[in-house]
């Protein structure tokens, strides 16, 4: 019987990290599962922006790669490994967001060989500036997705953590202004909310 050939240096590093990755599955988010049963977590949150790219990528008035936008979802998360959630209402937690995250970013991606730390590095940074259309398509439903989540809670995050509609507003206004098929959830998310009384404000 043969021996296998072992896996090399650069296979079994990519594995490591991949392994490590695994703590995405325990890093909890603010919001509520859509029955308010829990928080959810990175990773759910990552693959639920990834079933909305796929269903509403062709909804939308301009081009951007799927494939490239479902890279930018995987990984826009990843350095909260190491650098814990950042509740986007939190104005303290926000102040010192961007250095805590750069430190999370080198020392993550850092793990991988090299060609692909600078993939994954440069996959993170595309959709924090948020230029290319792949970006502005993720970005935008990073916002959509969580805003969707409260409003079918019954808004119990918003009103445990004190949130009022203006602070939704303009989270929301990078979504708005993305994609009028975007804007149009948006709007239809919001007459639900009010309809409801979760934003009273």
């Amino acid at each position: 019987m043969n021996t296998p050939e072992p896996a090399s240096p650069r296979l079994t590093q990519i594995l490591d990290f991949l392994l490590f990755c695994d703590r995405f599955k325990q890093v909890q988010r603010r919001n509520l599962l859509a029955d308010a049963s829990r928080r959810e977590t990175d990773a759910e949150h990552a693959w639920h922006l990834s079933l909305y790219a796929l269903l509403l990528h062709d909804e939308l008035g301009f081009e951007a790669d799927l494939g490239h936008t479902l890279a930018l979802l995987a990984v826009h998360d990843l350095v909260e490994i190491l650098a814990g959630d950042t509740f986007a209402y939190d104005t303290a937690g926000v102040a010192g967001q961007a250095e805590r995250e750069e430190a999370a970013a080198a020392d993550l991606f850092g793990r991988l060989p090299d060609d692909l730390r600078d993939r994954v590095d440069g996959w993170w940074r595309e959709f924090e500036a948020g230029k290319t259309p792949e970006a502005r398509f993720a970005r935008a439903l990073d916002r959509l997705q969580p805003f969707a989540l409260n409003v079918a809670s019954g808004g119990v995050a918003w009103r445990q953590h004190k949130v009022s509609r203006a602070q939704t507003e303009r989270r929301l206004a990078e979504t708005r202004a993305a994609d009028p098929a975007l804007a149009a959830l948006v709007d239809h998310l919001y007459a639900r909310a009010d309809a409801a009384g979760l934003l009273p404000d």
